[in-house]
């Protein structure tokens, strides 16, 4: 048995289920689970194959799809809630958009599990931009927090643009960055790289940097397609809208 986590799931034929599942041993695979809605005791197996659910899983067969030859809970569901639910969302979607099948990641699958443990509390920003990190390391595209693009070390009194595919540059006057992009203090940088050392927790200001700059590098990951889930949230924050009568 392998731990793993539910990132999705839709209908197989009558009574089975197509579940994608992010695995500590397989990495994200694909999997058919037969049979799930038929009433046991205790309940149905389809009740277990839900996001946000650790599961212990057994798995069979050798093709790139297999089947479930067995799963049950070590604990309960975390329940997300609100905008956590779909930042949840948010990292599932990340998971089946980037991550290649039957490659596995532990360090990937140990930063999945903190961030929705973290995400039923109120520490849900910063695990999200850890993961992103993590994530970013993973599939090869490491972040240099400590050097710009010129390999000098980041000054704390240095103001630097971002870019996805150099890293950090100084901020030149003269730069075509100045009038797109905007402005990072060395300060700021140096605070992230030392959080991800295992220093204190940066303040807000470094949150919002470390989001604009997952966010551009993950767009350029998937090719600036929108995600699902940000076109949600985004729906949602703006509210119905005004009826005209």
């Amino acid at each position: 048995m392998q731990p793993s986590w539910v990132l999705g799931r839709r209908n197989y034929g009558d009574n089975g289920l197509l579940v994608e599942l992010f695995t500590a041993e397989a990495g994200r695979c694909g999997v058919i689970a037969r049979g799930v809605f038929r009433r046991k005791t205790g309940g149905s197996l389809a009740s277990l194959l839900q996001p946000f659910q650790p599961l212990l899983i057994r798995l069979a067969g050798r093709g790139d799809l297999k089947t479930l030859a067995a799963a049950e809970s070590p604990t309960s569901a975390r329940v997300l809630r609100e905008d956590n639910l779909l930042s949840g969302l948010y990292l599932n979607e990340l998971l089946i958009r980037l991550l290649p099948r039957f490659d596995p990641h532990p360090a990937l699958f140990v930063g999945y599990g903190e961030a929705i443990e973290a995400l039923q509390s109120d520490s849900g920003e910063i695990a999200l931009r850890r993961f992103e990190l993590i994530l970013l390391t993973e599939l090869g595209y490491r972040i240099d927090w400590w050097s710009d693009t010129n390999q000098d070390p980041i000054a704390e009194s240095g103001q630097y643009f971002f870019d996805p595919a150099q890293g950090f540059s100084p901020a030149l006057p003269s730069s075509a960055a100045e009038l797109t992009q905007k402005r990072i203090s060395g300060a700021v940088l140096l605070a992230v790289g030392n959080y991800l050392k295992g220093g204190a927790l940066p303040q807000r200001q470094a949150l919002l940097m470390m989001k604009e700059v997952t966010r551009v590098a993950i767009s350029q990951l998937t090719q600036g397609r929108t995600l699902n889930s940000r076109d949600i949230f985004r729906s949602l924050k703006r509210g119905p809208a005004p009826r005209d009568d």
